[in-house]
């Protein structure tokens, strides 16, 4: 397959975002992967968020390699979450397009050069893949398989979807467009006129950026590619979000950037019933997530309710349909969680009077 070298240049075909915090384990091979693309017309922007490892001195090893397109920045102070660090990078960035990569992911020899080749025939604000391989920490690439949370029939074909917003977004809240800001291409003049940033936001920064760019994109084209290689992690951030408490405190910021967003939008001032549905969307999917820890032990029923309490109740429910929703699904779900203790207790109870 024919090698498109990078030109000398100030601006590069594409930029590659990375963030990186204690990554010695892993970046080297993410790099490597770059190193290895059949396109390579890009750039590497890596910031560092104030890692505490070798992870830096590994980046290093790698200027030679790509022969001054690689550049390493390190953040003031630790961010704790992707985000800043992406946008700090997306200040920094000169290629046509913008690709964000994570520290301990990988990506197919020809990723680059099949995404590239789409987005100038299309003249794409985003060039969508539906799916991603996830590869075992400990198994390596031998264990990859593709997979995908999206839900919807996939394309065969590089695809232009719909110019109708109200029909992207009623695909989005099917779950039709994958919300990872990883495996597409971003066109960079479109995130800078659309002002598209990550919000300040610890969970869920990717879907919000993705809703915006849905919302916003001109030229929005799904592709059949699977490039993207995913690591499976015990020990990622995003599987260790904390407990009940925390998360709906993260889901509640999460919420109200997402309104943010909406109301900036004409689309959705004009037809608040799309507005609802997004927020009723989210609101669902992160209870999803939230009842898996309403019953752990690290947190009380009574914390639970008095969190919610006050910070939903306490804050003039009627202003928002979305939030007075989830305070009376949580309800319900605590009052599941007494019948499950009681039940528990009645079967322990019928236990002990059998063996005395």
């Amino acid at each position: 397959m024919k090698i498109r070298n990078a030109s000398h240049q100030s601006t590069s075909a594409i930029s590659v975002v990375i963030p990186m915090y204690n990554a010695e384990k892993y970046i080297g091979e993410c790099l490597t992967s770059l190193a290895n693309q059949t396109f390579q017309d890009f750039d590497v922007i890596v910031v560092d968020d104030c890692s505490t490892d070798n992870s830096r001195a590994i980046v290093n090893n790698f200027f030679d390699t790509f022969g001054g397109r690689l550049k390493l920045k390190k953040l003031s102070k630790n961010s704790g979450y992707p985000g800043l660090p992406r946008n700090s990078a997306l200040d920094m960035v000169r290629g046509k397009y913008v690709y964000f990569l994570d520290s301990d992911d990988l990506l197919s020899e020809t990723a680059f050069e099949e995404l590239y080749t789409v987005a100038e025939k299309f003249n794409a604000d985003v060039v969508h893949s539906d799916k991603y391989f996830t590869f075992d920490d400990e198994k390596g690439l031998s264990s990859a398989e593709s997979e995908t949370f999206q839900r919807s029939e996939f394309v065969t074909e590089p695809t232009l979807i719909t110019d109708d917003i109200g029909e992207r977004v009623a695909g989005f809240v099917q779950r039709k467009y994958l919300w990872w800001a990883c495996n597409k291409l971003f066109r960079r003049q479109f995130l800078r006129d659309n002002k598209i940033k990550f919000p300040a936001t610890k969970s869920w920064e990717d879907f919000i950026f993705i809703f915006s760019c849905l919302v916003s994109a001109k030229n929005y084209v799904r592709v059949p590619f699977v490039s993207y290689y995913y690591r499976f992690r015990e020990d990622s951030m995003s599987r260790n979000a904390g407990n009940i408490i925390e998360i709906s405190k993260r889901a509640f910021v999460v919420c109200s950037a997402l309104d943010k967003v909406m109301e900036s939008k004409t689309f959705f001032r004009d037809n608040p019933q799309y507005r609802y549905a997004v927020l009723d969307f989210f609101i669902k999917d992160r209870l999803s997530v939230t009842s898996k820890y309403l019953f752990a032990d690290n947190a009380s029923p009574a914390a639970v309710f008095d969190f919610f309490y006050k910070n939903i109740f306490s804050f003039n429910p009627q202003d928002n349909v979305a939030l007075t929703a989830y305070l009376f699904v949580m309800v319900n779900a605590l009052t599941l969680y007494s019948k499950q203790q009681a039940t528990e207790i009645k079967s322990l109870k019928k236990k002990l009077e059998v063996s005395s």
